[in-house]
């Protein structure tokens, strides 16, 4: 019995580790980021939009990985990717200006692509898999009161949802965007 709710804990806290990848989180950035990568509002968001797109196509591969290798595999793996993403993310004006300086070109399309394809790293791992493999970790442990679980699960969730995008704006304001 605590045991499981001690699975209930750590499920909802991955779930809320989830939240770089997620739309709450993700929104916060969206005008510091698209300005140094000198995107257009619609430039970032249609790179929001195809790597949320692709990204959706291999979330069922990751569900594979939890049949056969667990969820605490997956969700370690998951959250470690998604932290190497956000890293590689806050250094995309570097990565950026370094790939047009040896292509020696001033385009859109360069910043387009990288920030594609670090939505699409994000959101696979944060709000695809990560998500996905705390929820069901949480779910497979209790086969009693699943349901009043799964609605304490929720309001967790809820009121971590709430309140990260205060936290995550301090952090911004305070600290930057960026690591550098």
């Amino acid at each position: 019995f605590f045991y499981g709710y001690i699975v209930l804990f750590f499920g909802s806290i991955g779930i809320l580790f989830s939240i770089p990848g997620q739309t709450v989180g993700v929104s916060l950035f969206t005008d510091p980021v698209k300005d140094a990568l000198g995107l257009t509002r619609n430039q970032f968001s249609n790179a929001y939009m195809i790597g949320t797109l692709i990204s959706a196509f291999f979330v069922t591969k990751a569900g594979r990985l939890f049949d056969k290798f667990g969820a605490r595999y997956v969700a370690f793996f998951a959250s470690f990717f998604l932290g190497v993403s956000l890293i590689i993310f806050s250094f995309s004006e570097k990565i950026s200006n370094f790939i047009q300086g040896i292509l020696n070109v001033q385009s859109w399309s360069i910043p387009f692509i990288l920030i594609c394809f670090l939505f699409f790293l994000i959101r696979f791992c944060g709000q695809g898999v990560l998500t996905m493999s705390s929820r069901n970790m949480v779910m497979m442990w209790f086969d009693k009161n699943r349901g009043k679980i799964n609605s304490i699960s929720s309001i967790t969730i809820s009121l971590g949802f709430s309140i990260s995008p205060i936290f995550i704006s301090y952090l911004i304001d305070t600290n930057g965007w960026k690591l550098s």
